[in-house]
């Protein structure tokens, strides 16, 4: 009667080890899962807080520009009021914000309309800056005009990596070698040009 249950007793240990290994498993798979859900939240975080940090350099900057201009309106500031208006105090006001500064990024990134009206108003504020840079240095590429276009508004250089879509390293180098080339330039406008890039 006793070998009987030692027995049974032996036939359960395999049994036991199997079902041991797969709640292990099944706990370190959660475990893995739940860290890399914790991870991709915080990246996503930190890139909503990014953009939030460039929503708020553009609000500054395109408000002082707004300022300088005579009657030029750049409406960055109503449209991301409107949509805190309209969303505040629901589930969607975060998402519709961080939607509406992707669009007004993508814009100054890419839309000739919209870069056309930060030229104007950065032209109207400063003498016609641009105007002047371009009738100067008519060989430039087109990203040295943005880049000098951004820099003059006074955007951060986060801002301005984003715009441009390079690294921040990439657009130091980029704007040491425009302000050497201005520098080293005979041009009656070399001050305004290199005062612009004062901020």
């Amino acid at each position: 009667m006793a070998s009987c249950v030692r027995e049974d007793s032996q036939d359960y240990g395999p049994l036991l080890l199997l079902v041991t290994a797969v709640l292990a498993t099944l706990v370190l798979y959660f475990w893995a899962r739940k860290a890399q859900l914790e991870k991709q939240l915080m990246e996503e975080r930190e890139e909503n807080e990014r953009i939030m940090s460039i929503a708020e350099d553009l609000q500054v900057r395109l408000g002082a520009l707004q300022k300088r201009s005579t009657g030029h309106k750049l409406d960055t500031l109503d449209r991301l009021c409107e949509q805190y208006y309209i969303y505040e105090g629901t589930d969607n006001l975060q998402p519709r914000i961080l939607k509406e500064v992707r669009s007004i990024v993508e814009g100054l990134r890419a839309d000739e309309s919209v870069q056309k009206q930060l030229e104007q108003a950065l032209n109207e504020g400063s003498d016609n800056v641009m105007v002047k840079l371009r009738n100067t240095f008519p060989k430039l590429k087109q990203e040295d005009y943005l880049l000098y276009l951004f820099a003059a508004s006074g955007f951060s250089s986060t801002t301005i990596s984003t715009l441009l879509e390079k690294d921040k390293p990439y657009v130091y180098n980029r704007l040491y070698r425009l302000k050497e080339r201005i520098k080293s330039s005979e041009c009656a406008d070399k001050g305004l040009f290199l005062a612009c890039l004062e901020h």
